[in-house]
């Protein structure tokens, strides 16, 4: 009898924890691995090919400079509360020079992102300001609200 109950409760442990993941989710967006990719490529010496094959086709295109590519790599893991929270944020630019060959690259890290604080003061706006058009249709939206509220057979018209 005592076997048959432990064997029911492992069965049932056995069940559930075969179903949990103890892994925190995780987003990928972009490359993976772009630092190892990058070790690949070699100022003066590799070409747009070489880029292509190593990294393959750029994810951001500069409109205004065709010899400039950007990959990236973020990498968003979520909390246990449920807030996401940036891993890995890998943005890589590769220059080339005019006859493609690699010149210059760049590598930004989560370290090099700002954090951007914007203001707590209000705009006042200049449109919508306390003028007597603006009182007057605030107030016939609130007549309209009250009489939807007191009976189902609203008409805009008096009775």
């Amino acid at each position: 009898m005592f076997i048959m109950k432990f064997l029911n409760v492992l069965i049932i442990f056995m069940f559930i924890f075969s179903c949990a993941s103890f892994d925190k989710p995780t987003k990928l967006h972009g490359i993976k691995n772009i630092d190892l990719k990058l070790s690949k490529i070699k100022i003066d010496y590799s070409n747009k090919n070489d880029v292509l094959k190593i990294m393959g086709y750029q994810p951001l295109i500069d409109p205004f400079d065709n010899n400039l590519w950007s990959y990236y790599e973020i990498v968003i893991e979520k909390s246990k509360l449920g807030k996401n929270k940036f891993k890995k944020n890998n943005v890589i630019s590769i220059k080339f020079n005019s006859k493609g060959i690699v010149k210059m690259i760049n590598n930004y890290d989560l370290n090099d992102m700002q954090n951007v604080k914007f203001s707590e003061k209000k705009t006042k706006s200049f449109a919508l300001d306390e003028s007597v058009i603006t009182k007057i249709l605030n107030s016939s939206r609130k007549r309209l609200e009250r009489s939807k509220n007191k009976d189902d057979n609203f008409t805009p018209f008096p009775k």
